[in-house]
């Protein structure tokens, strides 16, 4: 994740955690439960309010696939935490939207449509039905409240973001057509068709955070 997101060049407070054998609960190849990771957490988030001046209004979670999943997990328990969350090629599997708070937290999340890890529509994966990216974004709409049309518009990379409105918690999703499995624009992404940082910029825009890595492109409404 520090690698490919290259968050450390936001004007935030930074933590890279790390699961159990490089997974998250309530994934079904995690070796550890989801209170055993949900409690990692809380303690993550108590060590840096002891470290550092916390804005306990601006904590905010973001994930890739297995961590992506978790992060949505994270708002699913934790809202009183974290004001918003962001997902990237996120696997939704099952147990994730499960006995979720009813309290509005923000959510981003961006896919790719060619995804073949964790498809855009849904599936299974280790023997388990994951989510289709509609099914959540439409439990986060209801969950947030929203009582207007959806946005749409092209950016000029070629993705397109969807933004709810009236809502009591921002909501939007970045489609990426024809986009893999990957962090978009990231380290770890082949091709940069979207532009460099594109992810990593579209995540600290929807968290209001300042600071970009250098080599950031811009990706405007085309």
């Amino acid at each position: 994740m520090e690698q490919y997101s290259q968050f450390d060049a936001a004007d935030a407070i930074v933590a890279y955690p790390a699961g159990e054998n490089a997974a998250w609960a309530p994934a079904p190849y995690a070796a550890t439960s989801a209170e055993e990771d949900l409690e990692f957490v809380r303690a993550i988030v108590d060590s840096l309010r002891a470290t550092y001046e916390v804005d306990d209004n601006a904590i905010f979670a973001a994930g890739l696939s297995n961590g992506g999943g978790f992060a949505a997990f994270l708002a699913c328990r934790m809202p009183g935490t974290f004001r918003s969350v962001a997902t990237v090629s996120a696997a939704y599997y099952e147990g994730i939207h499960t006995d979720c708070s009813d309290k509005p937290v923000g959510r981003l999340d961006i896919h790719g449509t060619k995804d073949p890890v964790v498809n855009y529509e849904g599936g299974v994966r280790h023997e388990t039905a994951y989510a289709s990216v509609a099914e959540v974004l439409g439990q986060h709409q209801r969950r947030n409240k929203c009582r207007g049309d959806v946005e749409s518009v092209r950016l000029t990379n070629g993705a397109t973001r969807e933004t709810w409105t009236a809502c009591q918690a921002p909501l939007q999703h970045i489609r990426i057509e024809g986009g893999s499995h990957v962090w978009p624009g990231g380290n770890n992404a082949t091709k940069t068709e979207v532009g460099k940082g594109f992810a990593t910029d579209a995540v600290l825009d929807f968290f209001g955070i300042p600071g970009r890595p250098a080599d950031t492109e811009e990706h405007g409404v085309a």
